[in-house]
């Protein structure tokens, strides 16, 4: 009994404590990595799933990858990480440790030591639409894109990423993202081998102490005017919001040229010794073209029926992509879709197995990038729906009730056979009273 109280506690705090929710390498090796690290972490919990245990998550994966070598066990709240890694100076694994504060950690990071950095636990306060702590491992930010997988499934732009996929995300949306599940940021924990701890000549950056180049740049005053000539005295034709991002096409001295509203504005980039922007480097249009996603809209499916993967990118020249879609089954190639530019495939299933897509996008000037997609298990024909087995694996667990209570909070929607089953009470309705209902059962309290 005291085993089963305890789990339902643990459970508990896994429910409603939501957390939240390599390119000089190649991109894709990156997310390849990022991916086989969260595996090697849960083998190496001996767990099939952290179930948005963030800190464990995120001990794990730093154990996965060498920066420790054991004797590492951090299950608090997600700021313990900053406050402890701010008095430490090594690792097990002969990493540095550089710790930055505030909500802008990342932003200043970047700023400091360059545009490709390996290995950042990121650390977030109470607030947001979760109102909990957060903390997770990003494993790269290259020329602004950020590489991580979180303990937690999230929705990004319309594509879920289940737990554990490698999820890449510009620096403005991962930031922007996490602050509104999970408010601002306490501060960022970089580790280092020592080859990248220099601070890069300040040029790197865009920019010299008082020199900025054209480019993107983000905002990072609370708020900026934009005036319609260079000068403080110009009339003021708008305002442009924190985190927005423009583009700079032409600078004199600290003001910057950008559109604005269909007009010419300018915006100040600098002033007193404080800068009001952060630079992004080239428009994103020049960037590697770079597959960010091929997510599965489900992760088991049953015979006859239908599975879509979707697939996402970033880069390259994309006034028109052009997919070409793969599907295995049991690593047996059984469809090819030819060219097209639709960037979703679906197929029926006629056989128990494993399905996979992988994709291969072409952009105007042809360059290629590709990625094998999420795993779909067929498992044969339906049986009657199991009330409250959520994600449809034949079973009761934490996991349905975390779906239920998202779909309940209107985070995660669910169809067809899923969501007769998250209505537990069958009232019509999926509420929070489901969600428990469920608990209580995959805690064996029911």
């Amino acid at each position: 009994m005291k085993q089963r109280i305890t789990a339902f506690l643990l459970s508990l705090v896994m429910l409603f404590s939501v957390c939240a929710m390599n390119v000089s390498a190649s991109g894709s090796d990156i997310r390849d990595d990022t991916a086989a690290d969260y595996k090697t972490a849960l083998s190496l919990a001996k767990a099939s799933s952290f179930y948005g245990h963030c800190n464990l998550a995120t001990a794990y994966q730093l154990l996965a990858i060498g920066v420790y070598k054991g004797g590492l066990d951090f299950s608090g709240a997600g700021n313990q990480w900053y406050s402890h890694f701010s008095s430490v100076s090594k690792t097990s694994g002969g990493y540095s440790v550089i710790t930055i504060g505030g909500k802008n950690c990342l932003y200043d990071l970047t700023k400091q030591y360059g545009n490709e950095l390996y290995n950042i636990v990121y650390c977030l306060g109470t607030g947001g639409s979760s109102g909990s702590k957060h903390c997770l491992l990003i494993r790269a930010i290259i020329n602004g894109q950020v590489y991580f997988a979180d303990s937690f499934g999230c929705t990004y732009g319309g594509t879920y990423y289940p737990e554990g996929a490698c999820t890449v995300l510009s620096l403005d949306r991962f930031v922007s993202s996490y602050k509104e599940m999970n408010g601002d940021a306490l501060g960022c924990v970089y580790f280092t081998n020592g080859s990248t701890a220099q601070k890069p000549d300040s040029s790197e950056n865009g920019k010299t102490e008082e020199t900025f180049v054209p480019g993107s740049y983000t905002i990072t005053a609370s708020a900026l005017n934009v005036r319609d000539k260079a000068d403080i005295s110009g009339k003021v034709l708008g305002l442009l919001a924190n985190m927005e991002i423009v583009t700079v096409t032409e600078v004199q001295q600290n003001w910057g040229k950008i559109q604005y509203q269909g007009q010419t504005g300018w915006i100040c980039l600098s002033r007193d010794g404080n800068d009001y922007v952060f630079w992004n480097g080239k428009d994103e249009k020049e960037n590697e073209l770079i597959v960010t996603a091929l997510t599965a809209d489900r992760t088991t499916i049953f015979l006859d029926e239908t599975v879509t993967w979707t697939a996402s990118a970033i880069g390259g020249s994309p006034s028109t992509y052009i997919y070409s879609f793969a599907v295995y089954r049991d690593g047996e190639l059984i469809y090819t879709s030819g060219d097209t530019t639709g960037n979703t495939v679906s197929i029926q299933t006629d056989k128990t197995g494993v399905y996979q897509a992988k994709v291969t996008i072409t952009d105007s000037q042809n360059a290629k990038a590709e990625l094998y997609g999420d795993e779909v298990t067929c498992a044969g024909e339906r049986s009657e729906i199991l009330p409250g087995d959520a994600d449809g694996d034949g079973k009761i667990t934490p996991a349905d009730a975390r779906i239920v209570l998202r779909t309940a909070a209107g985070i995660e929607i669910l169809t067809g056979s899923s969501l007769t089953a998250a209505d537990y009470d069958s009232d019509g309705n999926v509420t929070a009273s489901d969600a428990r209902r469920i608990l209580r059962i995959a805690a064996h309290l029911e």
